[in-house]
């Protein structure tokens, strides 16, 4: 019993005094140690003894998650170098950044036993970037170093390496961290994408240890300016030994994966501090070295991993030895052999029976030697299928120097009851090669085709190799024979190649081509090279971007020096075709009966510069921003300066037909880029349907719309918004213009378009009985609402044609209604679109003189009312003398300034002001009647309800010459005015634009 009590007094106890310890530090964690009381304590301890500024947003003490140890979590973490001062956007100064870290370690052994446990440090989503200079200086020498004398310098750094006797580090994780190195110093560039680590270590004075693990998704690997390797997933897991008075790492069970094919590695990695350099003398070679770990190299995309029974010896190993350092780099050597080898796998009915290879690398990225690879042989037997083959690169980092031979015959149909290939995957037909090659790759890329030496023949029946998982299909019959030694000379003879792929398709039919080069003796200049071709059919395309089809083609390419830079290729292109269809983006063209005589010059890489000359006897265009195809006639173009010339190129679009000459610019960079297309052409046309035009450009994606809506002249008319990419200058002669109901003949004239806007210049035509000049600017951004400026002039045009002309008039002058007969019309205005193309009134600016003789009022009632007040003597003769009119609008508001009429035994000056309501106020003074005294007339009120009241004359001064001199130049300021403003929507360097049209935008 007393035992019991004893137990449960000292458990009641211990429990207690845990308890009390856990609130204790509950309390100490929430209370005392709270993260705003400790994140600016450890960023001022930090910040002081490190050369960067360290930030973050939080610090906080952990025991629960780290039980039984405390430990510090950083949350949002920066630090950023001191060493390096860089004010740009690289920012080479961000040394590391981090979302989460954690630190767990134990004080009181440094208290103790003057050592360090550091127990655990995590990092997560850390990006780290590490940056040496050409100078030599790392962002990563963050270490504060006392200046004030070398002797204190050592005497501390003695002092410190006596107290602390010991590091462990018991575990350093890192998780989803991206490491870039960036070194300029040697020119050496990596980046490592979604790296992981897990480190522990033992630091003591002589000896240390470390145990690694390490794995990432992609290596990005630069070395003066050439990538040298990029999608490379790498593991490594290794101990590592540092000896510390030799300054050397010694690697052992060192494994090293390299998309997933392992490796061993093993050798020492040793610091000169004085030459500040990094000693290599490392080995690596294939963990388990076998034909079956080979085969197993060989991605699971294309073959299953089955079982399978291999012999033969194999070795695949290598060096990396030399400096590491300011430029320098260490050297590194793969070699590869296998002898004797062979292999079947299960359930395979054929195997291989003979496999050898001999293959040696050497690359030293300094170029202090000349780097190479060297495939000695390569031999593989079996599955009726025999392979000899040997290759040699010199020059593997400057301008390699290829050469190849192959004596092989292939047959792929049994190699695929060799090897357990993916489902989806399948390869059949024979291959037939002997052939020798030798060129430098230099002659490949500035298109020195001639240079190639080539030798032998290759033979294709039957070839097919599909992948129905990536959408893959390549079949082939054809061959290929070398008939050259000192220069290039070959035949080649297809029947069929095809080729399915996501982005590329191509289908060849009955090709026939012959190559040959002159003799390469002059090494500065390209060699001469001719292709004749023949081919039955060939349709290719890429992607949904370019499509090409041609159909019985015979063709001459000649490759050859330029003369002025004869290093540089020039190519001279004649074809000649039946039928040529051709897709680029949405915009379709087909050619009948085509005929090429192009010559392109190289300028550099990918940009040759074209010239020559394009017929054709049919060739058909539809683009997506019109819908109407355009159709042109035995026509040819000529091609040169960036520019397409024209010669009266003759074309049909819908109804209208067009005749054009002169120059298009940057065809391909508006088609391709959407780049301003330019052009500098004069038109001619004996008939052009606008309404046909305006709805293909209104429908772009409906041709029957485009072609049916217009076919009466009733059809509505609606907004039509100009492409932002044309920038053309045009001078037309057009016979007959149809526009809505009118007709216009011989229009002549320049027409400006650009930026998405028509500027009509001061053209002449006769339209609507009468002649006509007129000036106009038409621009729309958006069909609901454009931006219209013109200037017309109107000689003898009758008043109804007028009012149709302009329907608006009748509501701005609606007297004009009530007249019949012929006038002159001037009217310069300005106003926004709605989006039929009707004029939105409120918006309108106008100035407008009307000038017209012998003019008969039609309205009967108004002129008899008018004939009983003034008392006419003829109260059946209602004719005007003459009249002449001058009337702004502005604001809203029509104002008709005085102006003389004569009718009977009357003469008399008219005037007033109306509304946009049609509310008016009209004024009629008698200047000359019977009756001996002047009286006036005031006419108010609105069509439909006019009020007559007799008063004063108001106008008895206003109608002298000087009075209308004065309102001539009144209205013909606000005429010039107008015209400016909407001429400035034409400014090419986009100059300043009236309210009306900053309205319409």
């Amino acid at each position: 019993m007393k035992v019991r009590k004893v137990i449960k007094a000292t458990s009641i106890t211990l429990v207690s005094l845990i308890v009390v310890i856990l609130a204790v530090i509950a309390v100490a964690i929430n209370f005392v140690f709270t993260s705003e009381k400790l994140t600016p304590v450890v960023l001022q301890v930090a910040n002081r003894s490190l050369n960067a500024k360290l930030d973050m947003r939080s610090v906080e003490l952990t025991f629960f998650s780290s039980f039984p140890r405390f430990g510090l979590k950083l949350t949002d973490g920066s630090l950023v170098s001191k060493a390096v001062r860089d004010t740009l956007w690289q920012k080479t100064d961000s040394l590391v950044s981090f979302k989460k870290c954690v630190v767990v370690i134990n004080p009181i052994d440094y208290l103790k036993e003057k050592k360090i446990n550091l127990y655990y440090v995590g990092l997560e989503d850390a990006s780290v970037y590490a940056y040496k200079g050409k100078d030599g200086v790392a962002n990563w020498d963050i270490a504060l170093t006392d200046t004030t004398a070398a002797a204190v310098e050592d005497t501390v750094k003695q002092d410190t390496a006596m107290m602390i006797s010991e590091i462990n580090i018991n575990r350093v994780r890192l998780k989803r961290a991206n490491v870039t190195f960036d070194d300029r110093e040697t020119r050496v560039y990596a980046d490592l994408k979604n790296a992981n680590l897990n480190l522990r270590a033992s630091l003591k004075k002589g000896h240390s240890m470390m145990n690694l693990k390490f794995d990432n998704e992609n290596i990005l690997f630069w070395q003066d300016g050439q990538l040298l390797a990029n999608k490379i997933a790498t593991e490594v897991e290794t101990d590592v030994d540092l000896n510390r008075a030799t300054r050397t790492l010694t690697l052992r069970n060192a494994r090293l994966a390299v998309n997933g094919v392992e490796l061993d590695v093993k050798g020492t990695v040793r610091r000169d501090t004085l030459r500040r350099v990094l000693e290599t003398d490392l080995t690596y070679g294939l963990h388990a070295p076998s034909l079956e770990t080979v085969l197993h190299i060989i991605p699971e995309s294309v073959l299953k991993k089955e079982k399978v029974k291999a012999q033969g010896n194999v070795t695949v190993e290598g060096t990396l030895k030399g400096l590491y350092g300011k430029n320098q780099m260490p050297v590194s050597t793969l070699k590869v052999t296998i002898k004797d080898a062979s292999a079947k796998y299960d359930r395979m009915p054929y195997g291989i029976d003979n496999f050898e290879a001999d293959f040696y690398a050497y690359v030293d990225l300094m170029r202090h030697t000349p780097s190479y690879a060297d495939l000695k042989i390569f031999r593989f037997r079996g599955a009726h299928t025999e392979i000899l083959a040997d290759a040699k690169i010199q020059d593997l980092l400057g301008d390699p120097d290829i050469t190849f031979n192959t004596q092989s015959k292939v047959d792929l149909t049994a190699l695929a009851q060799t090897f357990p290939l993916q489902k989806g995957v399948a390869i059949e037909g024979k291959l037939d090669a002997d052939l020798r090659l030798h060129c430098r790759l230099s002659s490949l890329k500035k298109q020195d085709l001639g240079r190639i030496r080539a030798g032998g023949k290759l033979n294709m029946q039957g070839l097919a190799l599909r992948d129905s998982t990536k959408h893959f299909e390549f079949l082939g019959d054809a061959s290929l024979a070398f008939v050259g030694n000192d220069f290039l000379a070959a035949k080649l003879d297809v029947s069929t190649i095809k080729v399915r792929a996501p982005r590329l398709s191509s289908d060849v039919a009955h090709l026939k081509a012959t190559v040959k080069s002159t003799n390469p003796q002059d090494t500065t200049r390209i060699v001469s090279v001719e292709c004749k071709l023949e081919v039955n059919r060939l349709k290719g395309a890429l992607g949904d971007s370019l499509g090409v089809y041609c159909q019985k083609a015979n063709a001459t390419v000649r490759l050859q020096p330029q003369r002025k830079n004869p290093e540089k290729p020039q190519v001279d292109l004649s074809l000649k075709t039946d039928t040529l269809f051709c897709r680029l983006g949405d915009m379709k063209m087909g050619m009948d009966e085509g005929g090429f005589a192009v010559t392109a010059d190289k300028v550099r890489d990918s940009l040759w510069i074209p010239k020559g000359i394009i017929g054709f006897n049919r060739l058909t265009v539809r683009t997506p921003q019109f819908a109407l195809p355009i159709r042109m006639r035995k026509t040819s173009v000529t091609v040169g300066n960036r520019a397409i010339t024209l010669r009266n190129a003759s074309m049909r679009i819908g109804r209208s037909n067009l005749t054009a000459s002169g120059a298009v610019h940057n065809l391909y960079g508006a088609m391709k880029h959407h780049r301003m297309l330019r052009a500098n052409l004069e038109i001619s046309s004996r008939n052009l349907d606008c309404n046909q035009l305006i709805n293909s450009l209104n429908f772009p994606q409906d041709t029957l719309q485009a072609e049916v809506d217009t076919a009466s002249s009733d059809a509505p008319m609606e907004l039509f918004v100009i492409p932002k990419n044309i920038d053309f200058e045009l001078q037309t002669n057009l016979k007959r213009v149809t526009y809505g109901k009118m007709v216009f003949e011989n229009v002549n004239g320049a027409v400006d378009v650009r930026n998405q806007a028509v500027h009509l210049k001061n053209l002449s035509m006769r339209g609507l009985d009468a002649d006509m000049r007129a000036t106009l600017v038409y621009r729309a951004k958006r069909k609901a609402r454009g931006y219209a400026g013109f200037d017309f002039r109107l000689k003898r045009i009758n008043i109804g044609r007028l009012v149709e002309f302009a329907p608006s008039l009748d509501t701005i002058v609606p007297m004009l209604r009530s007249f019949k007969g012929t006038v002159d019309f001037e009217a310069a205005a300005e106003t926004v679109l709605d989006s039929a193309l009707n004029i939105k009134i409120p918006s309108l600016r106008a100035a407008v003189h009307i000038k017209g003789d012998s003019l008969v009022l039609m309205d009967g009632e108004t002129f008899a009312e008018i004939s009983k007040k003034l008392l006419f003597k003829n109260k059946e003769r209602n004719v005007f003398d003459s009249i002449s009119v001058n009337l702004t609008v502005d604001d809203g508001d029509v104002t008709i300034y005085p102006f003389v009429v004569q009718i009977d035994r009357y003469k008399a000056a008219v005037g007033g002001t109306q509304g946009l309501d049609m509310n008016f106020d009209y004024h009629i003074s008698i200047l000359k009647s019977p009756v001996p005294f002047k009286l006036g007339l005031n006419i108010s009120g609105n069509l439909d309800d006019m009020k007559f009241r007799l008063g004063k004359a108001k106008y008895k001064d206003a109608v002298t010459p000087v009075a209308i001199r004065k309102v001539d130049s009144t209205r013909v300021n606000m005429g010039r005015n107008i015209v400016r403003d909407f001429e400035q929507v034409m400014n090419r360097s986009g100059g300043r634009m009236s309210a009306k049209a900053r309205e319409a935008e």
